[in-house]
């Protein structure tokens, strides 16, 4: 018994060894990496349309050429469509900042006045000190961010050509592997060979369901989420619709407490106007979500795999950390393929049932043949 505790102990030490040395050795190569994902990405989204047209006799590399235009221009018309206005409203937020720090430090004055006392001056006094020190942060970020957007770019030019230099690549790489990509599965196939044959086609398969299905999916629903946004935020008058409606469909990347996110800076900026507004964006949010998470999501992504929140929440911590923007935006989709990944093989070494109707980390639909036993899914 020693001896298996010992040998449990040293493997768990090694696993933590390794882990350390693959996550130095990705920050040196992070480059080659984040090259590698941008491709695989774009290869995974434009594979549907490549396999649609191909079975109506399109040669493969037309339809891949075809596929990744498509999404280019898509790319561009939102870029050209959005960018202006968000860059506009959102320099005009930011140089109203000060003032809505000036309208919140007089409205907690003011109910001091109508309510504070001697029994509550410790409490009031903390709580204008906590104001302030927020205060003094959110001025000091939105001028920084406000310099940025401002006269920022040309400091940044050698960041922007990196970035589009990644971005070209990655739209080079993402054609081939839409173009390629059943030649290189079946490559694979036969490097991995007939004992291992089976998991290398459910891993595949996984892949392409997760980042492609999710990507696919979210870019949808967070089109549509920002559009309903924009109505809604329009028709009730608010100040920044074109830049919440933006930041609703941003923020819908990020699951969970995203849309919350964008939900809270459409209330806060309309507050600066009237309480009735900042109700009005508040109602318009929460109907917006609803109309989103039930009705489109459902919808479009039906097809893709499901993640828990706290599954998501922890990928995107890590994303971040490991890979930024980039990582953050691979994080829920990858996330999924190794949730998917680690039940498949989970169920077919052990023979135990893992998924279930009601379960909450791996909560799918249990598979099984027709003489009873467990179909890993």
């Amino acid at each position: 018994r020693a001896k298996s505790v010992g040998i449990k102990a040293w493997a768990a030490i090694g696993c933590a060894v390794v882990f350390v040395l693959a996550t130095l050795a990705l920050g040196k190569i992070w480059g080659a990496v984040e090259l590698l994902l941008v491709g695989a990405l774009f290869g995974f989204i434009c594979s549907p349309m490549t396999n649609g047209l191909e079975r109506h006799g399109v040669p493969r590399g037309l339809a891949a050429l075809a596929a990744l235009l498509v999404m280019v221009a898509a790319l561009v018309v939102l870029l050209v469509l959005l960018f202006p206005p968000f860059v506009r409203e959102a320099i005009e937020v930011l140089q109203q900042v000060p003032s809505y720090v000036s309208q919140a430090r007089g409205a907690i004055a003011s109910f001091w006045d109508a309510y504070g006392s001697s029994k509550t001056s410790e409490v009031q006094q903390n709580l204008d000190q906590m104001v302030n020190a927020a205060s003094n942060l959110g001025i000091s970020a939105s001028s920084d961010l406000l310099e940025k957007l401002s006269s920022g770019l040309m400091d940044n030019v050698m960041s922007l050509f990196s970035n589009t230099v990644t971005l070209f690549l990655g739209l080079v790489l993402g054609y081939w592997f839409a173009k390629d990509y059943p030649r290189i599965a079946r490559e694979l196939m036969v490097i991995a060979g007939p004992a291992h044959g089976r998991d290398l086609s459910v891993l595949l398969a996984v892949m392409s369901r997760s980042v492609g299905g999710y990507m696919r999916g979210v870019t949808i629903t967070s089109l549509v989420g920002g559009l309903l946004a924009f109505v809604g935020y329009a028709l009730m008058g608010h100040p920044y619709a074109g830049l919440m409606a933006i930041a609703m469909g941003v923020f819908h990347f990020v699951p969970v407490v995203g849309p919350w996110i964008a939900s809270a800076l459409a209330v806060l900026l309309a507050l600066s106007v009237s309480p009735v507004l900042a109700l009005e964006a508040l109602l318009v949010s929460v109907v917006v979500q609803n109309l989103t998470d039930n009705v489109v999501s459902p919808l479009v992504m039906q097809s893709s795999v499901k993640v828990h929140p706290a599954l998501s929440l922890l990928g995107i911590v890590i994303g971040n950390a490991l890979g930024g923007v980039l990582g953050m935006a691979l994080a829920i989709p990858l996330t999924a393929a190794a949730r998917s990944v680690f039940v498949y093989f989970f169920e077919s070494k052990s023979g135990r049932q893992l998924v279930s109707y009601d379960g909450a980390l791996f909560r799918s639909t249990p598979f099984r043949d027709e003489e009873g036993r467990i179909e890993p899914s």
